[in-house]
């Protein structure tokens, strides 16, 4: 039989060396353990969701007027914003000492209270909203939709809702803790405080408090709220369920193993993909909106919700849209939905798809 190679001793024993070494893991690869849920020691943000609480009664209640009957009261609302006078039913909210008003972005605080202000005086009009009257509008084919509206067709609870989820969460998020000042590579991630871990591992895991999904999303997107909601329902066109937990996931992880380099590569993954989703979001709506382009009441609330996503934008630092361009679009739409036409939306979204880079899925989305 004959030998198809042979080895010295000294050669062989060459060759497993080699062999070991190429098996061997990458030196810059992370040696630590990434879990599959957001269940880290030392977690606590608390804070977060007792804010999407706050919201969520803050937002019942400006809805209750969609259905007539009901008169909205600005100084409560205010309160609600604010967390004073106990206007809120969850007790325990009332006495959280959280607000929403000292974490929405400051420019933008003054006018979410004229929202407030506008929608209790609109409450209070008796006759139906239409072009130049603020009021209920009623949708034409189907009566159980009705949406108090200004005289610009602007719904004053999708206005506050989604621009809300801008100026405070997704601003809080991307614009605040996810930036160098709270997890940048100079934060103390040495100190521990005992239920809530270093500095960077706080501010990190208030930062996925924003996003509003279970720790083991996206397994389970029950009781996703807000813009993990949102992930949800568009990740079957942008995909972004997966990659957002993981990058989540994986930055908790390499902050408590001190990997500093990875926990930037999540940043940028967090960033941009939470962008897409406000972006895919606002064509989403906007196909909507061409589709009831004849139908005032729902074509003014899904341009309501759109401009709401738009605005959004605005807050990530690093954003792919110029703030030009972002005005552009949203001049597109401009500021009376009784008049826009098919081609004001075509226009909005053609220019919104093509920053994006999602001209191939805006049909879909």
């Amino acid at each position: 039989m004959k030998k198809l190679f042979s080895l010295t001793p000294l050669a062989f024993l060459a060759t497993c060396l080699i062999l070991v070494q190429s098996c061997k893991p990458d030196d810059n690869e992370p040696q630590y353990d990434v879990p599959t849920t957001y269940n880290f020691t030392n977690v606590n943000y608390s804070g977060q969701t007792t804010r999407l609480d706050m919201m969520g009664e803050l937002l019942t209640y400006i809805k209750s007027a969609n259905a007539g009957g009901v008169v909205l009261d600005a100084q409560k609302m205010k309160d609600m914003f604010a967390n004073e006078n106990s206007q809120f039913t969850d007790a325990a909210l009332n006495t959280s000492g959280k607000q929403l008003k000292n974490k929405c972005f400051p420019t933008d605080v003054a006018y979410y209270e004229s929202l407030f202000d506008a929608a209790a005086v609109a409450s209070q009009s008796t006759n139906p909203g239409s072009n130049g009257v603020a009021g209920i509008v009623t949708s034409t084919t189907d009566a159980t939709k009705k949406y108090l509206q200004s005289e610009n067709g602007f719904e004053y609870a999708q206005i506050i809702e989604k621009g809300l989820m801008g100026a405070i969460i997704y601003y809080q998020a991307v614009g605040h803790y996810l930036t160098e000042d709270e997890v940048g590579d100079a934060v103390d991630n040495t100190t521990v405080t005992p239920g809530e871990g270093t500095p960077m591992e706080h501010h990190w895991d208030e930062a996925f408090g924003y996003f509003g999904v279970p720790i083991d999303f996206p397994g389970t997107t029950t009781g996703s709220r807000y813009w993990g909601k949102y992930s949800n329902e568009m990740d079957a066109v942008l995909q972004t369920n997966v990659v957002m937990m993981n990058a989540f996931l994986k930055g908790r992880a390499a902050i408590s193993n001190k990997d500093m380099e990875t926990k930037n590569e999540q940043i940028s993954i967090i960033s941009q993909n939470w962008e897409r989703i406000a972006a895919g979001t606002a064509i989403h709506y906007l196909n909507e909106a061409k589709e009831a382009i004849g139908n005032d009441a729902v074509r003014n609330h899904t341009l309501s919700e759109c401009l709401g996503f738009l605005k959004a934008l605005q807050y990530n630092p690093n954003k792919i849209i110029t703030s030009a361009e972002l005005q552009q679009v949203i001049d597109h739409i401009g500021d009376n939905f009784y008049e826009v036409t098919l081609t004001d939306l075509d226009n909005a979204r053609n220019l919104l798809s093509t920053i994006y880079g999602m001209d191939d899925i805006k049909d879909t989305l």
